[in-house]
């Protein structure tokens, strides 16, 4: 029972670095740019989630299977192209979940096929690691980026909208200019040092306990 038990915790502890103390957004700095230009309101952060999700778990489980056993040097161009062939289905099933979805997104649904986090994990994560590891952190990174995503996304919306999910309208909010890349990108570093904030406590607390 112990074994199951440790193996539980540890493939927790992946998820948790991935959906929060190692980010792929806010801590890493990687996948800015879908979020700042597209994260405009909580559907298009929806939609940017699962295609992130989609193209996060075929990808980086199939260089988990196979990433061995393509040489060192080749791993960078074998991940591009596990990412870029994942993200074509991806984009295909968010439309048909959500249609007209990858046509709102714009450029960031197409880059998604060189995606920074996700190329990322399947070229220097998961070949070196076991499939339950792997699956961990597909998910804890896709939670990450949905989080990310979704809380600049709901931020902007109520600012520009006055509503959520499309419940508000346009100049019916606060103020204007948070549609702008820049916004996001601001929004995104006071985030990220919230977060960085939080992991400082944290390894604060354990040297005390320590």
């Amino acid at each position: 029972m112990d074994e199951p038990r440790a193996t539980l915790r540890e493939t927790g502890l992946i998820f948790r670095n991935g959906a929060y103390c190692r980010n792929p957004v806010l801590v890493a700095a990687l996948s800015l740019y879908p979020v700042a230009a597209a994260g405009t309101g909580l559907k298009n952060a929806a939609a940017l989630s699962l295609l992130f999700l989609l193209t996060a778990l075929p990808s980086q489980l199939l260089m988990c299977w196979l990433g061995m056993l393509v040489p060192k040097w080749a791993r960078p161009a074998a991940a591009l192209a596990a990412t870029a062939a994942c993200s074509v289905p991806a984009a295909f099933a968010l439309q048909a979940v959500s249609p007209g979805a990858p046509a709102r997104l714009g450029m960031a649904a197409a880059l998604t096929a060189c995606n920074s986090a996700l190329y990322s994990r399947a070229e220097e994560y998961a070949p070196e690691h076991v499939f339950p590891a792997v699956l961990a952190d597909a998910l804890g990174c896709s939670a990450g980026f949905a989080a990310a995503a979704g809380a600049v996304s709901a931020l902007r919306e109520l600012w520009l909208t006055g509503g959520l999910w499309d419940a508000g309208s346009y100049g019916g909010g606060v103020g204007a200019g948070l549609d702008r890349p820049f916004a996001g990108f601001l929004l995104l570093g006071l985030l990220a040092a919230l977060v960085q904030r939080g992991n400082l406590r944290r390894a604060e607390r354990s040297g005390r306990e320590g």
